[in-house]
């Protein structure tokens, strides 16, 4: 078996924003306390600076960050677009999508300097379940990339293939909230390779 590492630099298409939402601790311990029949509690005023807050993904270091896995879902999602005979079950085993640290579950955003983003607040009005509206608060980054280390298998997936792939999930799948291939579909979340 050949395995070989692509390093990736995936930086914003012009205009697209990138918007997160990590799942927060407090809807957490909320539906803990549903299934557990607990007792329910008035609920507290929102307060949207601690929801956007809560809505980040940070590492341990502090940085602001994406899942890899959103990145790798992306790679998954995009092969749809191509008439090839690797199904996604395969592909999903051919590729292995990691930070450049190595190890980690969560890909630094960066500014297109190298330095670390910082998001700002944004409201958007959601549907919550199938009728209900609602405000949801959450970071969101103007100027970004992501630097990514992606393994393959050489016998399942070629260097030209899976650079296509990455071209593709750039272009129509995207990453995180408001992504092309979503019923939203804002554009937000596109992202190009940025050439070595």
């Amino acid at each position: 078996m050949a395995i070989k590492n692509e390093s990736v630099t995936l930086r914003n298409r012009p205009g697209a924003l990138l918007v997160v939402h990590a799942f927060a601790e407090k809807a957490k311990r909320e539906i803990r306390e549903k299934q557990q029949k607990a007792s329910k509690k008035v609920k507290e005023a929102r307060d949207p600076g601690a929801e956007w807050q809560a809505a980040r993904y940070v590492d341990d270091r502090g940085r602001e960050c994406v899942p890899i896995t959103a990145v790798k879902k992306s790679l998954i999602t995009a092969a749809t677009a191509f008439k090839s005979s690797l199904t996604k079950v395969a592909l999903r085993q051919a590729i292995f999508v990691d930070t450049l640290e190595g190890g980690g579950a969560l890909v630094p955003i960066e500014r297109h300097d190298g330095t670390p983003a910082v998001g700002t607040m944004r409201e958007d009005a959601v549907t919550i379940g199938i009728a209900t509206r609602g405000l949801a608060y959450r970071p969101q980054y103007e100027e970004w990339q992501l630097r990514v280390r992606i393994e393959y298998q050489t016998e399942l997936v070629s260097r030209e293939q899976l650079l296509g792939l990455i071209d593709q999930a750039g272009w129509g799948v995207g990453i995180c909230e408001g992504r092309p291939e979503k019923s939203s579909a804002l554009g937000w979340g596109r992202f190009e390779r940025v050439p070595e």
